[in-house]
């Protein structure tokens, strides 16, 4: 694609995107099968790990919902949450699983109109096919335009639970640290570039089957980034690969990695945030 062609695709993108996040419908439809609401926060980390990790499917006639993952524990948070669907162990993963369609109905308006990428939507476009075919007195209509990227809600975190990871190198000669904060995915270039102007810093990567790499390093862009997740919390251990992150962040703005004490400290940490990054 050329640059005048990618440039006007990136306008084009904009003006159609939504610009907030709406639960209201899902919330209304869900108080009336389970009495209660779900909390905003945690709908919008939802969609946002469903973006990163999860497939809206069909499959023999049926619409399916599935979220694939190698720690149970987050797998088993939305089961609980949810209040619906159940989660299968395979060899060395994990998947939620839901297929009751009228619980698929519910899905159905919790992801309309708050999805960021345009894979997600056809998807999303497809169950909306099946179940008008199948529902001819009850219609319902995708929403085809997407949300655009904000650090004003919790989307992000839920996607970077998904597809995110906390980096951190120490030099051979132990004289120099550096942080990255890198997110990938498939066909993600439109969102990284969302996202680098949000961040004002950054590179893009472009990866084998078309997939894409986001990378920052700068250390103002960094607190931008460390501020969000402090009030968007993670949800899975890359919870604990970030507490740990920054508190090698930390050392690095209090120049300890100019001491051998410094560098021992942050070489430590480095090997757990690499541990709970996967």
């Amino acid at each position: 694609m050329s640059g005048i062609a990618f440039n006007d695709a990136i306008a084009k993108k904009k003006k159609l995107a939504s610009q907030t996040l709406s639960f209201n419908e899902f919330n209304t439809l869900y108080k009336q099968k389970y009495n209660t609401t779900l909390d905003p926060d945690w709908l919008g980390w939802f969609v946002g790990f469903t973006e990163g990790d999860g497939y809206l499917g069909i499959n023999k006639d049926i619409i399916v919902f599935v979220l694939t993952q190698k720690e149970a524990k987050i797998l088993y948070e939305v089961r609980d949450t949810l209040k619906f669907g159940y989660v299968k162990e395979f060899d060395g993963f994990y998947r939620y699983i839901v297929r009751n369609q009228s619980d698929m109905l519910l899905l159905f308006r919790l992801f309309n109109g708050n999805l960021h990428f345009l894979s997600k939507i056809d998807q999303l476009v497809a169950w909306e096919k099946l179940l008008n075919s199948k529902n001819k007195g009850n219609q319902v209509k995708a929403i085809t335009k997407p949300v655009e990227l904000s650090l004003n809600n919790s989307w992000f975190s839920g996607f970077v639970d998904a597809e995110g990871c906390f980096n951190v190198y120490v030099a051979k000669n132990d004289k120099a640290v550096s942080l990255r904060f890198i997110v990938d995915q498939k066909d993600g270039t439109f969102f990284f570039n969302d996202l680098k102007h949000i961040l004002k810093r950054g590179s893009i990567y472009s990866r084998k089957n078309n997939n894409a790499r986001y990378a920052v390093s700068n250390l103002t862009s960094l607190s931008i980034i460390i501020n969000y997740f402090n009030q968007f919390t993670l949800r899975t251990k890359k919870r604990l690969a970030f507490v740990k992150w920054v508190n090698i962040y930390n050392c690095v703005l209090n120049k300890e990695h100019k001491s051998p004490e410094g560098i021992a400290k942050i070489k430590a940490l480095s090997k757990l945030v690499n541990q709970d990054n996967d």
